[in-house]
């Protein structure tokens, strides 16, 4: 590793602000940084005159250099200056697309911390005019993440807690391949392990090929058991720059029931080994400001899964998921959310669903003022979930007075309603009466990784069947109703 290698580091791992560097090293600091300012100015001050003098000159593209690219492939590299390479002559316009277009590329794998680009002319030939082509050699300075990273922590959230430990290994075969171990353990899940393993499909960022392997065992204090799951999932995704985007996966897993205490002759009889193997589809449109809490633009997503592949699958089923949400901002302060929720599961071949597939209604992430999977049928306290269901909320996120505008603080006020049909008979006949309804008001915190929320409920509409949740309320999470 040479001086400037080291001096990186050292700024890597005091964040930045040099404060451990000695006397030498902050001068280099400095020198480097004006070094690298003084290259960018060259390459604006190219640009410039590019525009100015040579605007409607065609531009040649003679090499893309490369610096620090050496943990990379280079058909990887190749094909993310594609938009570069393709065409002998570009103009200028098209010139600073692909400039873009290849910048993007490379970001979007998420293997670089930095990337500069600079751009080089070729001197003019003795005997070239005014009016030749300009010869142009962009170089793209790369600064990848680190190969390696491994960190622990703890969550806290909706009445559970665990802690992990995340090994992660970036760029594995220098074509932005990933691979990633988890291994969880708390109160709901005492045990899971995860091995995830992603790469590009064709080396093309805008497609996402993964694969997961899982060992899970977690306690479903809904119906006093436990779950051990063991399986394989190979997911292909779209991360298209558009507003619909798509994924396709293959799931097998194999799963196991186990009582704690249950006194559920229903959920007695399915305490078996169960052999699943699915085929899902997804389907997303997405134009809001921000997934977590947005502000403006909607969202919606369809799901398809199709269980019971194989002559080894003893369970069958059809499922249908949807979700959509609304955001619309009233004004400077205030702005309203609808959201919708939506499933179906049919096609069970004759059989009885299995409680581990059906769906649950309720919770803090859900239809607020009850507990979590507390509205629906219950039988000696187990609830048993339901083929079909359908819910929806209101939500009003206001800004808290004497706080600044941009604060991730927020004021909220809601309204949720929902309702669970154990099956087709109970869908038909009662699908416009005896909604389970909540309001509630309290306040939010709006994280970029999650939000969360500390609400006064109050259940206004149940069912005799329906577990309330009366006062304070807590819930953390990416998606809320």
């Amino acid at each position: 590793m040479d001086l400037q290698d080291e001096l990186a580091e050292k700024l890597t791992q005091n964040g930045g602000d040099g404060a451990d560097l000695s006397v030498d090293e902050k001068e280099l600091a400095r020198l480097l940084l004006l070094r690298q300012n003084l290259m960018a100015e060259q390459s604006r001050a190219f640009m410039e005159l590019l525009f100015s003098e040579n605007s409607t000159l065609p531009i040649r593209v003679k090499n893309v250099q490369v610096t620090n690219g050496g943990l990379f492939r280079d058909t990887f590299l190749e094909r993310q200056f594609q938009p570069l390479l393709l065409r002998d002559l570009l103009t200028l316009a098209d010139f600073f697309k692909a400039i873009d277009a290849s910048y993007e590329r490379l970001q979007k794998h998420q293997v670089l911390q930095n990337c500069l680009v600079l751009l080089h002319p070729l001197p003019r030939k003795p005997w070239q005019t005014r009016s030749s082509t300009v010869e142009v050699v962009p170089v793209f300075n790369l600064l990848p993440q680190k190969r390696f990273y491994a960190k622990t922590g703890t969550n806290v959230g909706n009445g559970e807690g665990d802690g992990y430990i995340q090994f992660q290994l970036r760029n594995v075969f220098g074509g932005a391949e990933n691979l990633v171990f988890d291994a969880v353990t708390g109160t709901k899940t005492p045990a899971s392990y995860l091995c995830d393993y992603s790469q590009p499909l064709l080396l093309d960022a805008r497609f996402l090929w993964n694969t997961l392997l899982f060992v899970n065992t977690r306690k479903l204090e809904a119906i006093q058991s436990s779950v051990d799951t063991k399986g394989i999932t190979s997911k292909i995704l779209t991360r298209l720059d558009r507003r619909t985007n798509f994924s396709v996966a293959f799931e097998n897993c194999w799963r196991s029931l186990t009582n704690h205490g249950l006194r559920s002759l229903e959920v007695m009889s399915q305490l078996a080994n169960t052999y699943k193997s699915s085929l899902l589809l997804n389907a997303e449109y997405d134009t809001r400001d921000n997934r977590v809490l947005p502000t403006v633009g909607s969202f919606a997503r369809l799901g398809l899964e199709h269980s019971g592949l194989f002559k080894f699958n003893n369970i069958a089923y059809s499922k249908l998921v949807w979700e959509s949400q609304l955001a619309h901002k009233l004004n400077e302060n205030h702005s309203v959310m609808f959201s919708t929720r939506a499933g179906a599961l049919f096609n069970t071949r004759g059989h009885g669903s299995n409680i581990l597939d059906r769906f649950n209604v309720g919770g803090p992430n859900d239809v607020r003022s009850f507990f979590l999977h507390g509205i629906g049928p219950k039988d000696n306290n187990s609830s048993l979930g339901g083929d079909y269901f359908v819910s929806g909320g209101l939500s009003l996120i206001s800004k808290i007075p004497r706080v600044a505008s941009d604060s991730n603080f927020k004021l909220h006020q809601f309204v949720n309603i929902g309702k669970l049909f154990r099956n087709k008979q109970e869908l038909s006949e009662s699908f416009a009466k005896n909604y389970s309804i909540g309001i509630g008001s309290g306040i939010l915190y709006n994280h970029p990784m999650a939000r969360f929320e500390l609400n006064f409920v109050l259940p206004i509409s149940a069912n005799s069947t329906d577990a309330l949740h009366k006062g304070l309320q807590y819930g953390v999470g990416v998606s809320f109703l």
